[in-house]
Order: structure tokens, then sequence, then C-alpha cells
């Protein structure tokens, strides 16, 4: 199965029933009792709309992202990717502080990285990206950057997190 397809049916799951649920809870609530078919309406019309409208957004956001085509390491919500530089873990963050969008995110030095925390948009709930030194060899520094939701639930992320990675990976490679 396409990773797409995949992606379509868990939101259609993960959105459809819990929804269905609730609404049979309200019904039951208020004495209306069990009806099997305005049950499975519910859930699979709730379920397949947001599956289109999330899904079918978040393809369209990786596309103009750059992506190709859609695999299974592109259209999940946590992204990582390994980075080679010559820039050391000081070079770095202030490299990191001169991008414009970067530079505006709650930064944190740890002993072996650094951790970046963006707040709360339309499109997200906010990301935790985390660059972590891997080797240093003679001036080559390798760095695991990853990043993702801060909301452990989050189904689709419009390809933030892809996104994320990508300007990170620019503004390390942009050495002027």
């Amino acid at each position: 199965m396409k990773p797409i397809t995949k992606l379509y049916l868990k939101t259609f799951l993960f959105t459809g029933i819990p929804y269905g649920l609730i609404m049979l809870g309200f019904d039951l609530a208020d004495g209306d009792g069990f009806r099997l078919w305005k049950f499975l309406f519910m859930t699979v019309f709730f379920g397949a709309t947001m599956s289109l409208i999330l899904v079918s957004f978040h393809k369209y956001r990786l596309k103009k992202n750059g992506v190709q085509e859609i695999t299974n390491n592109n259209v999940g919500v946590n992204q990582t990717r390994n980075l080679k530089s010559k820039l050391n873990k000081k070079d770095l963050i202030k490299k990191l502080k001169t991008d414009p969008i970067i530079g505006k995110m709650k930064m944190t030095e740890t002993e072996n990285g650094i951790t970046l925390k963006t707040g709360m948009t339309l499109q997200s709930w906010g990301e935790e990206i985390k660059i972590i030194l891997k080797s240093n060899q003679e001036n080559n520094f390798e760095y695991l950057i990853s990043s993702r939701p801060k909301l452990k639930t989050t189904l689709v992320d419009y390809g933030k997190n892809l996104e994320n990675i990508n300007r990170i990976e620019n503004v390390i490679k942009n050495i002027a």
C-alpha cells in the first residue's frame, strides 16, 4: 500500500471513529438510543471528510516543499536527517541565530547539541527541533537533526517538520 494511502486510511480511522463514538455518547445521554445507521453514517462521513481535507492539504504542502515522490520517510510528522558540516557547535549557534525564522525560535544549548522550540501557529501546535552532534573529526562535524510536533497525537503536519529540517540544512550548508 502506498504511504499516502496509508495516511488517508489512518486519518480516516483516527478521526471518524472517535467522532462517531462521541456523537453516540451524546445520543445516549439525550435518550435517543443507539441507531446503527446513524452511527455508521456520521463515522464514515466525518472520517472521510477530515481525511480528504487534511491529507490532501498535507500532500499539497509536501509537493510545494519540493518533495517529488511521497515515501514513508517524508509523509510522517517525525523527520530526521544526518548532515555533515565544518561548523562547530558555537559557530552553528551563531549561524542559526542570524536566520530570520530560526533566530526567533526558543533555543536551548544542551551538552551534545541544541534544542529549538517553536510556538503554536495556524498549521501546528508547535515543533521541537533537536540538533545533536554525532561526531567530531578534525573540523568535520556530523549532526543529527530531528523535528517533531510537540503534540504527540498529530496525524498530519502539512510538511512543517520537513520544512524545518530543510531550512536548518540550508543554513548549515550556506557557509559564507
